[in-house]
C-alpha cells in the first residue's frame, strides 16, 4: 500500500476569527465532509473550527479522521462560504507576505516543500468568493504533471485540495472530478451498486486485494456496476504507469483480453519486476494472439501519457493518493491493513454474506433429559 503526499502544513494568520455573517450549519457541514473523506475501519471524525483567521471569505475547521488502519486516518481543514455554500477541503498555506507576483510566490512555496522545481499559473478570472485556481506543474520522464489548488482573494493563503458546493451531492461531484468515463466498466450498467476501483499495477497490496474481491465480483456480475481506473504511483514503482498504459491499449485492441490482462499482471508482479516490464508484455501479447504493433502504437503514445498522468492528478485533487482505493456508491473506503473493512462494505452493498466473518462454531448436542 502506497501514499504519495503533499506535505503542506496548516499555516494561518493568528488573530480572532473574523465574523462573516450567517452562522454555519455546523452539523450539515460536518456531514458534507464526512462524504469526501474515506470511511476507514475504525473511523472516528471530530470537527472543531479553528480560531485563526484564514482566506478570506472562509470560516475555517479542522477535520481530523482517526483509524486503526495508518493509511486512512487524515487530517484534511474545511473551508465553508456561509456567502455561496462554497466548501474547500484540503490544506491551507501561508504564502510570502511580499509584493512579488502570486505566481511567483506560489512557486516558490511549492517548491520547498516538495523539494522539486514547481511551476505556478494562476487563472486570470476569479470564481465564487473570489478564489483562483491554480496549477503547480514539474517535469516528469513521462511528461508534466500537475497539482491543482486555489488561491484566495487576499492572495495571501493557498488551499491545496478539493472543491464543492452544500447544495451539489458531493458523492456526484466526486465521480464527475474523477472523470470515471475514463475508467473500464464491467457488470450491469444499470445496477444501484457503483463500485470504482483505483489501483496500482505495480502494488503489492493492489494485488492481494484483487485476489480476495475478483471472486466476489466475478460471482456477482449482474449485482454490481463495476469500473476499475489505473492510479500507477510512477514515482515509487518504476512499471506501474507502463502497465496502465498497455492496458489501456489492451482494452482499445482487443478489449475481451482486458479483465485477463489485469488478472495476469496482479499474479505475475514478481516475474514481470525480474525480466522488466518492456521484455514481459511482448510475449504476453504473443502467446494470447493480440496485435503487438497496435498495442505499441498507443501504449506509447505522448497523448494516451499525458491522459495518464491527468486522472493521476484528477485522483490527487480529491485527496485520493493511495492504493487500492475502493469507492463504493460515492463512498471513498479505506482498504484497511487486509482488505477486511472493504471486502465486508463490498459484500453488504451487493447483499451477500460476509466472506471474511469466522464460521460460527458447531453447535453442542444438547443431554437427554430424560432418565435411563
Amino acid at each position: 500500500m502506497k501514499r504519495i503526499l503533499l506535505p503542506l502544513a496548516l499555516l494561518l494568520v493568528c488573530s480572532p476569527l473574523f465574523a462573516q455573517g450567517r452562522i454555519d450549519d455546523v452539523a450539515a457541514l460536518r456531514t458534507f465532509t464526512a462524504k469526501m473523506l474515506p470511511r476507514c475501519p475504525g473511523g472516528a471524525l471530530t470537527f472543531e473550527p479553528i480560531p485563526q483567521a484564514g482566506p478570506t471569505g472562509f470560516r475555517v475547521y479542522a477535520a481530523t479522521l482517526r483509524s486503526s488502519d495508518e493509511y486512512c486516518g487524515t487530517q484534511k481543514y474545511v473551508l465553508h462560504s456561509s456567502k455561496t455554500g462554497q466548501v474547500l477541503i484540503g490544506t491551507v498555506i501561508a504564502l510570502a507576505d511580499d509584493n512579488r507576483p502570486v505566481a511567483t510566490r506560489i512557486s516558490e512555496k511549492a517548491t520547498e516543500l516538495l523539494s522539486k522545481q514547481m511551476k505556478a499559473t494562476v487563472a486570470p478570472f476569479p470564481l465564487p468568493d473570489g478564489i483562483k485556481a491554480v496549477t503547480m506543474t514539474r517535469p516528469t520522464e513521462f511528461g508534466p504533471f500537475a497539482y491543482h489548488g486555489f488561491v484566495d482573494s487576499s492572495e495571501r493563503f493557498l488551499i491545496v485540495g478539493t472543491r464543492g458546493t452544500m447544495q451539489v451531492d458531493p458523492a456526484k461531484a466526486m465521480i464527475e472530478t474523477l472523470g470515471v468515463a475514463n475508467g473500464v466498466r464491467r457488470g450491469n450498467a444499470k445496477s444501484k451498486v457503483e463500485i470504482i476501483e483505483l489501483s496500482d499495477f505495480q502494488c503489492p497490496t493492489c494485488a492481494r486485494a484483487h485476489e480476495k474481491i475478483e471472486p466476489i465480483i466475478q460471482k456477482n456480475l449482474s449485482k454490481v456496476n463495476y469500473i476499475r481506473m489505473d492510479l500507477p504511483l510512477f514515482e515509487h514503482h518504476e512499471w506501474a504507469l507502463s502497465a496502465a498504459l498497455a492496458g489501456k491499449a489492451i482494452q482499445k485492441v482487443a478489449p475481451a483480453k482486458y479483465w485477463q490482462y489485469v488478472d495476469t499482471v496482479f499474479k505475475s508482479q514478481e516475474l514481470i519486476t525480474k525480466q522488466t516490464f518492456a521484455k514481459w508484455l511482448p510475449n504476453w501479447l504473443q502467446d494470447n494472439d493480440i496485435n503487438a504493433a497496435a498495442v505499441d502504437k498507443i501504449y506509447k503514445s505522448k497523448a494516451e501519457q499525458t491522459a495518464m498522468l491527468d486522472q493521476v492528478s484528477r485522483a490527487f485533487d480529491l485527496g485520493v493518493n493511495s492504493t487500492p482505493t475502493f469507492i463504493i456508491n460515492g463512498q471513498i473506503m479505506g482498504f484497511g491493513p487486509e482488505g477486511t473493512f472493504t471486502i465486508d462494505s463490498i459484500t453488504n452493498a451487493l447483499g451477500i454474506p460476509s466472506v471474511t466473518a469466522a464460521p460460527k462454531p458447531a453447535a453442542k448436542p444438547k443431554a437427554s433429559s430424560k432418565k435411563k
